[in-house]
């Protein structure tokens, strides 16, 4: 795996991998970015689509097959610059790891493949439904290796990533 972009985001990253599972041959960039308001993080990837068309049948009835695949498996992983304004700089980890265990379930469950046009509706029943409780998870797990305690569901993370991201610090 490859990995490249902020130093300070390399590192993190790095740390998060101790708790998450290998992506071999995957090149990551992660680094701040300017995303809108209220969004932590984002990530991208290059994403090819294959249309196969096929009739069948005496009346010539064609129907559409898609397969969707990532291209070369890069990922582009942005967080808010916002974030990196925080001035206490255990806080500023502790949120930006959050938002990167966050992204890389995202790549993990190749959530990417997922997207269509309605994935505004489904993105929190069908995408978001799990994946809050895996990343705590996660995370808590990262603190343990570290010899912090483990966080609850409400907990001071999420109120610093929505009062920075949505004021703009």
């Amino acid at each position: 795996m490859e990995i490249s972009g902020n130093i300070e985001c390399k590192e993190l990253l790095n740390e998060c991998l101790k708790v998450s599972k290998p992506f071999r041959g995957t090149y990551i960039n992660i680094g701040y970015g300017s995303l809108p308001k209220g969004i932590a993080g984002r990530v991208n990837a290059e994403i090819e689509t294959i249309r196969k068309r096929k009739t069948a049948g005496f009346f010539g009835k064609e129907s559409v097959r898609i397969n969707r695949r990532i291209k070369n498996n890069e990922f582009y992983i942005r967080i808010n610059e916002n974030l990196a304004r925080i001035n206490d700089e255990n806080l500023r980890k502790e949120v930006v790891t959050s938002i990167i265990m966050h992204e890389l379930l995202h790549i993990e469950r190749k959530d990417l493949l997922e997207h269509s046009k309605n994935y505004r509706k489904r993105k929190h029943k069908k995408i978001h439904s799990s994946l809050e409780k895996k990343a705590l998870e996660r995370l808590n797990l990262l603190r343990k290796l570290e010899g912090l305690k483990p966080l609850e569901k409400d907990n001071y993370i999420e109120k610093e990533i929505e009062r920075t991201v949505n004021t703009g610090r």
